[in-house]
């Protein structure tokens, strides 16, 4: 399976999502933006359908390509985005029940350990 993951900061935080407990996809487990690229679609249009259908953000001409990784037997593709503005607003679809931007050294128990790596790696990058 190929996957788009889209790390979003601001200021010295990160905004994760909750998954929905009904969600049968994970369910319960806060995580980036994150979908399934769609066959024959590009990573990089992949990432803004996805966040833009999970959290109602454009931020078409704000993203950034951090690399491809293979994960067990899925491809990831990352990307992450700078918030300059004041707190945006953010509606979430079905998938998820709640939203929250958290200290990057304070990220919940229930992140994947890939995604961990990932936002410690950057965060160095995107906050100083």
């Amino acid at each position: 399976m190929k996957y788009c993951v889209h790390f979003i900061f601001k200021d010295d935080k990160i905004l994760l999502l909750k998954r929905k407990d009904s969600n049968p996809f994970y369910p319960g487990i806060w995580t980036p933006i994150i979908g399934k690229i769609k066959e024959l679609e590009a990573p990089d249009k992949a990432v803004i359908r996805e966040t833009i259908e999970e959290t109602s953000l454009k931020v078409k001409n704000n993203i950034s390509f951090l690399g491809l990784e293979k994960y067990k037997n899925d491809n990831y593709w990352f990307y992450y985005s700078l918030l300059d503005e004041s707190l945006p607003n953010i509606e979430l679809n079905h998938e998820n029940e709640d939203f929250d931007f958290f200290d990057i050294n304070n990220l919940p128990n229930n992140l994947w350990g890939l995604f961990k790596n990932k936002i410690r790696i950057l965060s160095n990058h995107c906050t100083n």
